[in-house]
Order: structure tokens, then C-alpha cells, then sequence
């Protein structure tokens, strides 16, 4: 039985989940004819239904007069606005399926040993980190074999779930600071710094590089770095049971860190990703940022990732999981919303970095 080709975005309600293949109304709220579809009671794109999403249990101030212009150049402008836009525009609180603080993925009954088990979850406690973790086993290739970037789904897969494993057991060697514990911009420079070296090895390694030119690799490398230093230590963070993070001397840096732990640490620590979903995201984010400027070859690099560990993860729902398509559908929609979120947290970082003198 063939089965159709998998949609990547979904979004969640309370009683339905639509495949964003509707493309013929505009965004209501910021007018993006692109990436539209139906969500939360309303027609609007992909980025605004994120931020409403994540936006309902925040308050902004507008520090204009509540009128700002909200477009697809300017939809970051003024969060305050644009929520009242999408309130004007119809979109539903209720609409927004509330998570299980309990929920993971039910695992199907395995005859195989527990040191073989595919991933970890990550709503167990801090505690577990200490213990080895595990990649997903690959037995008889499933899927479209990659030609570009020579794996089958399963096995680019198990490449993130090997990065990410080495990412983690090297932060815990090297006793490497959480970024959100950054006081000053100097300290949060520092930080990253460390994670050059291992952003660039990863970088080089990841399947469909070496067809890539030097600026697209440098490009590769900003987003690599950046999500091995903030995806992972909100990961962290959101695993870490409310610890207590001080503020620090420069505002706009505190401000900007508890905007991050806010957003997507209270989205990770609700949906509660094991490892192999969390592989998938970080995946999907590190091609998915489309902030500098690249090239047709790496656009094609990124969409063969993308499809590539789609079929992977879908694969792993449907083999390894109770879930049906339907629970399969809204899980990963709740995943891919937090791409968007991701995306506007680069955005804002380098605005960050700009605004303090420094260069990227």
C-alpha cells in the first residue's frame, strides 16, 4: 500500500488537525500569502499560529499606541499588536489543545533487550542524564534511500541522535555552563565560543556537506553553533524541575534569556520530547533558520534532510509507538510549531548581538 506523501507542518486544536496545503487565503494577521492555512479558528500562516500559540499565556505592552503595523516585513515589530490582531482576526484560545504535562509517546511492547530501546524520555528527571544514553536501533532500511545525501531515513536519523548524545556526554566532561545562566555579554560570548570546535566537527560531518561551498558550510556552522548552545541548554533547563536562574547586570540580555525560557523551555518541558524526537527537532531547526542567505545547493541539501527525517520519525510513531495516524498528526504538529519559535528566538538573538556592538 502506497502511502501518501508525508505533509511536514501541522497544527494542533482542540478537535482537528489540518495539513497546511491551503495556500489560497493570505495571512489575516500579517498578510503572508506563502505558508497559509486554517488554524486556531482562522486563515493565517505558519509563524503567526506559533506565536499565538505561545503567546496566550504572556502579556506584552505595546510601546506605541496599540495600532502598530503588523505585515509580513514587520510581523516581529510589536508582539503586543500582533496578538490583538490575531484576536481580531478570530483566533480561538479555547482552539488551543492543551498538552498533557504527563504525555509521552506509549512505547509498543518490544521482545528486546532495554539496552537496545530507542531513546530516552526526557520527562524523566535531571538525574537520568547521568546515564548512558542510546540510539535508535536500524534493522532493515525503510523509506526513500537519499541519493544526495547517501542514508536511508532511519540512518540520517541516527546521525542527530549521535550528535546530540555527543553534544550532551561533552557538556557534562567539560562541566559546560547553561547559556541561561549568562550574566553579561562577555559570559554569554565565552560560552559560545566553547562550542565552536564541536559545531564545526558536526558541521563537517553531517551527510550532504561535502557538496556544499564555503560560505553555505559558514552558514551551516552559525546554526549548528547556536542550537548546540541554546537548543540544548533549554532542553536542559526545561528538565530541571523550575531551578532558579538569577538575573543578571545587563537587562536586555535578561530580558532576552527569560523570553527564551518562557517560550520554548515551557514548550519542551510540556511536551516532554525523548530523545529521538528531540534529535528530530533540533534537525529540523538547524536547516529550518533561514536567516542569511544561502545558496540553491544548500536549499536542496536542507529539503532532502528535512523529508528524510520526517519518513524517519513518522516511521518510528507507526513501529515503535501506540499512536495512531491521527495522535501521530497532532504530535508532530506540536513539534514543528516549535521551529517558529526557534527561528524568532535567532532572530532576536542577533538583533541582541547587533545592538551590543558585536558582529555576526
Amino acid at each position: 500500500k502506497k502511502k501518501k506523501k508525508f505533509l511536514f507542518h501541522f497544527v494542533s486544536t482542540s478537535g482537528s488537525a489540518f495539513a497546511m496545503d491551503n495556500k489560497n487565503d493570505p495571512c489575516r494577521i500579517c498578510n503572508d500569502s506563502l505558508t497559509s492555512g486554517f488554524h486556531f479558528g482562522t486563515s493565517c500562516c505558519i509563524a503567526c499560529a506559533a506565536f499565538f500559540r505561545r503567546t496566550v499565556k504572556n502579556q506584552f505592552t505595546c510601546n506605541a499606541n496599540n495600532d502598530c503595523v503588523i505585515s509580513f516585513e514587520k510581523k516581529f515589530t510589536c508582539r503586543a499588536c500582533r496578538y490583538n490582531n490575531c484576536l481580531k482576526a478570530g483566533m480561538r484560545k479555547d482552539y488551543i489543545r492543551k498538552i498533557n504535562s504527563n504525555y509521552v509517546p506509549k512505547q509498543k511492547c518490544v521482545n528486546v533487550d532495554a539496552s537496545r530501546s530507542i531513546g530516552t524520555s526526557s520527562a524523566s528527571s535531571s538525574s537520568s542524564e547521568s546515564s548512558p544514553l542510546v540510539s535508535p536501533i536500524i534493522e532493515k532500511p525503510i523509506g526513500k534511500y537519499s541519493k544526495i545525501l547517501k542514508r536511508y531515513p532511519q540512518e540520517l536519523l541516527q546521525f542527530y541522535v549521535k550528535e546530540v548524545e555527543k553534544t550532551i556526554a561533552n557538556r557534562r566532561k567539560n562541566s559546560s555552563k547553561n547559556i541561561l545562566h549568562a550574566k553579561s555579554m562577555n559570559e554569554l560570548m565565552v560560552i559560545t565560543a566553547h562550542q565552536s570546535g564541536s559545531a564545526m566537527e558536526a558541521c563537517i560531518n553531517c551527510p550532504g556537506v561535502s557538496k556544499l561551498h564555503q560560505k553555505d558550510i559558514r552558514v551551516l556552522h552559525k546554526y549548528f553553533q547556536f542550537l548546540n548552545v541554546w537548543l540544548d541548554s533549554v532542553r536542559e533547563y526545561s528538565m530541571s524541575d523550575g531551578a532558579h536562574y538569577e538575573i543578571g547586570v545587563d537587562r536586555k540580555l535578561s530580558e532576552f534569556i527569560h523570553q527564551v525560557r518562557t517560550t520554548l523551555g515551557s514548550s519542551l518541558a510540556n511536551l516532554k520530547l525523548n530523545m529521538y524526537e528531540y534529535s528530530a527537532f533540533k534537525l529540523f531547526c538547524i536547516w529550518n533558520l533561514k536567516f542569511h542567505k544561502t545558496s540553491t545547493a544548500l536549499k536542496i541539501v536542507a529539503q532532502e534532510h528535512y523529508e528524510g527525517v520526517c519518513s524517519a520519525l513518522r516511521n518510528y510513531y507507526e513501529t515503535q509507538t501506540k499512536m495512531d495516524d491521527f495522535e501521530i498528526a497532532i504530535r508532530i504538529g506540536d513539534i514543528t510549531l516549535q521551529i517558529v519559535t526557534v527561528s524568532d528566538i535567532y532572530h532576536d538573538f542577533i538583533k541582541l548581538l547587533l545592538n551590543s556592538g558585536i558582529s555576526i
